[in-house]
Parts: C-alpha cells; sequence; structure tokens
C-alpha cells in the first residue's frame, strides 16, 4: 500500500468503528429500569450500615479474630461484596456515557448524584478496612475459607489501617470528595474531551478532536506531523489555566491527605495503591536510566533512516519504510479473532462475543476523551473505550 496522508484519506461507511451498546445494561439512563437498579444501591447502603451498627464494625481495641468476629466477617463480607457489585455496575454504565460524550447533561447529572450517593458506602469501606486491620488477620486466614479466598486483600486492609485518619477525618474526607477531587477531575476528563485543534495542511484546515490530532504524529508526511504537533500545543495553551487549576486541586487533595495519613512522601501512596515497594520502584527508573543509551542510538538511527540530522518531536511516531498499511475496522475485527484463535478457541469464542454484542466504542469524536480503557460492567462483560485511528497501533490496543 503506497504511503499517503491520512487527511486525505475517505472512510467507506462499512469500516466506520462502531459505538458500544449500552441497552443491553439498561435502556436509557433515564429508564425506570435504570431508577430502579440505583434506588435498589442505595437502599443496599442504608442496609449495609444497620448491619455495621450492629456489629460494631469499625476499629477495635482488641485483635481477637474469635469465632465471633469471624462469623461478623463472613456475614458483613458477603452483604458488602453483594452490593459492591451492584454498585459496580451502575457506575461503569454512568462512566460509559459522561467519557464519551461530555455534552450529555443527563450522563453528568447521573454521575454527580450517583457519586453524592456513594459518600456513606466509601466511609463504610474505610470503617471495613479499620476493622478488619485492627484484628489477628494471620488468625482470620486460619480459621475462615472466605478470608483465605481473599488473603492478598486482607493483608492489605491490615496495613492500610495503620495509615487511617481518625473515622470523623476519614468520614470528613469522603463528603468532601466528590465537590473537590473528583470534581476537578472531572473537569479536566470533560474539557479535555471537548477540546480541538485546527490542523492547516496544504492551505486546508480541518477542526478535530486531539484524539485524532494525535493520531497524525503517524502520519507519513511530516509536514503533516509538523502541522499536527503546533496545533496540539496551540490547543493545550488555551486552556491551560483551568488545567492548572484542576491539576492543583488534584494533588493538594491527595497531599493533605498523604500528610494526615502518615505516609512518608507523595509516592508511598501511589506505591501502596499499585501493591510495589520502593526498591522496585528504584530498580524500575535504574533499568530505564540504564537504557537511555540504547533509545537514543535507535532515535538517531531512525533520523538516518527518514533522512534527517536529528528528529524532531513531531518525527518520533514517524512511520519508517516506503508503505505504511492503514487498517480498515473489519481487518481489525478479523485480526483479533485470528490471532487469538490461535492461542485457544475460547478467546477467539470471547472476541467474537465482544464484536457480535458492541462492546466497543472505538472512533474518535468531538466529546470524548482520549486514550482507551477497558470497564468490567457485570459478571463476564465489560465494555471497551478507544479512539481507533487505523494505524497498527489501534489494532495493538484493541
Amino acid at each position: 500500500m503506497t504511503a499517503t496522508s491520512s487527511t486525505n484519506a475517505a472512510t467507506p461507511a462499512e469500516t466506520i468503528p462502531p459505538r458500544w451498546d449500552m441497552t443491553t445494561i439498561f435502556p436509557s439512563l433515564t429508564s425506570p429500569e435504570f431508577q430502579t437498579a440505583f434506588d435498589a444501591a442505595v437502599s443496599g447502603i442504608g442496609a449495609l450500615a444497620q448491619a455495621f451498627d450492629a456489629h460494631e464494625v469499625r476499629r477495635s481495641e482488641t485483635s481477637d479474630a474469635d469465632e465471633n468476629f469471624v462469623a461478623a466477617f463472613e456475614a458483613i463480607t458477603q452483604q458488602m461484596e453483594a452490593l459492591t457489585e451492584q454498585i459496580r455496575t451502575l457506575r461503569s454504565y454512568v462512566g460509559c456515557f459522561t467519557s464519551t460524550d461530555a455534552n450529555d447533561d443527563a450522563a453528568q447529572s447521573r454521575e454527580s448524584l450517583l457519586n453524592a450517593r456513594m459518600v456513606p458506602l466509601d466511609q463504610l469501606q474505610t470503617r471495613y478496612v479499620a476493622w478488619v486491620g485492627a484484628h489477628d488477620v494471620e488468625a482470620l486466614l486460619a480459621r475462615s475459607e472466605m478470608a483465605r479466598g481473599m488473603a492478598f486483600g486482607l493483608r492489605r486492609a491490615h496495613f492500610l489501617a495503620r495509615h487511617q485518619m481518625t473515622e470523623a477525618e476519614e468520614a470528613l474526607a469522603s463528603e468532601l470528595r466528590p465537590a473537590s477531587i473528583t470534581g476537578w477531575a472531572r473537569l479536566h476528563g470533560n474539557m479535555s474531551a471537548l477540546l480541538t485543534a485546527d490542523v492547516t495542511v496544504n492551505g486546508a484546515t480541518r477542526t478535530l478532536p486531539l484524539s485524532s490530532v494525535r493520531a497524525l504524529s503517524a502520519d507519513p508526511d511530516r509536514a503533516v506531523r509538523q502541522a499536527a504537533f503546533e496545533a496540539e500545543l496551540k490547543a493545550w495553551e488555551g486552556v491551560a489555566v483551568p488545567f492548572a487549576a484542576a491539576l492543583n486541586g488534584v494533588k493538594g487533595f491527595q497531599q493533605t491527605l498523604r500528610r494526615k495519613r502518615g505516609y512518608a512522601d507523595d509516592v508511598e501512596p501511589t506505591l501502596t495503591a499499585n501493591s510495589i515497594d520502593r526498591a522496585t520502584l528504584d530498580a524500575m527508573q535504574t533499568a530505564c536510566i540504564e537504557a537511555f543509551p540504547d533509545f537514543r542510538r535507535y532515535l538517531r538511527a531512525k533520523a538516518k533512516k527518514l533522512g534527517l540530522a536529528k528528529l524532531a518531536w513531531h518525527d518520533l511516531n514517524a512511520p519508517v519504510g516506503a508503505s505504511v498499511k492503514t487498517w480498515a475496522w473489519p481487518e481489525a475485527e478479523g485480526f483479533i479473532r485470528e490471532n487469538f484463535g490461535r492461542y485457544t478457541p475460547r478467546l477467539a469464542d470471547f472476541a467474537d462475543r465482544a464484536f457480535r454484542e458492541q462492546w466497543v466504542d472505538a472512533g474518535p469524536r468531538v466529546g470524548k476523551e482520549g486514550g482507551a480503557y477497558c470497564t468490567g460492567i457485570r459478571g463476564g462483560e465489560s465494555r471497551v473505550m478507544m479512539n481507533f485511528d487505523g494505524s497498527f497501533g489501534s489494532v495493538s490496543t484493541l
């Protein structure tokens, strides 16, 4: 296939990347089915709170994991896990709408309401960690088969309990979260989703979402890559002030809690969240630094191959070679089915189901966030958000 500029390529209707089908979960955000599930979740939180009070689930002075504690632990955990599964579906469902259409007022409203209604659950989960963490986890594991099935999480709770603030302080932090760190993060997400850039190529100017602009970083035409790079920088400069405020809001909230919870620095909570220690992080960073000469050698070789004295920023993703393959969506589906099938028919069947049931929201558009994610929505079923641009990188992401 001869290299062509993607700004001039037409997309046949049958190759347009699909949007996902959310109606198999609920008919819509405003449907009675969604409202019923929402109300049931809120009611479930209230019932869980009553169970917590009945079993005195909170930080305790005793560490004995006796039979009474084991029985209470199993009853509370089973009830909490069932509720968490219900709420995961609600949160994922609503999040799928807000992340793919920042102009969807109904979705934004539902997400804000959901975040507010979930504050009591966050507070209960904090009490659960304090309760479990105060007891002898190893004795609990010895006495409960249910506990042994979640040993990692229980040992983690034992560690996290040591870094909790008082119950009242943790409750206040949960109440402030929707209007602080969550609100700032949503502002960033919405503004970046709605951001566009004017890219001028060969005298013609097109207004594109940033995900499409970024895809041009791999265009075979260097002039296209440079125009896209400069247009994106200009677009980001236009929102520098609100984005700086969002970053300060997010990091300020995190730093305040980090200090109150007694972590050594801002890195330690992130290490804890990702279940690695500092030595592992240091080893990874050292490996990167030691590999810099190899990466520089590669970049010099790429510059030479492209006939350049030195790569510019807009050359980093430039394709190398006389031809660049552009993947149509049906080709991407076929490639994945074929290669999953080479591993196991079960995996190929899973891909077939995902494509058949329309789990993927693939195409870039204004109002849709950049990047990609996979979210579990209910048992054995997920949804995939991405910004397919026809590159092999997009096929790999899918």
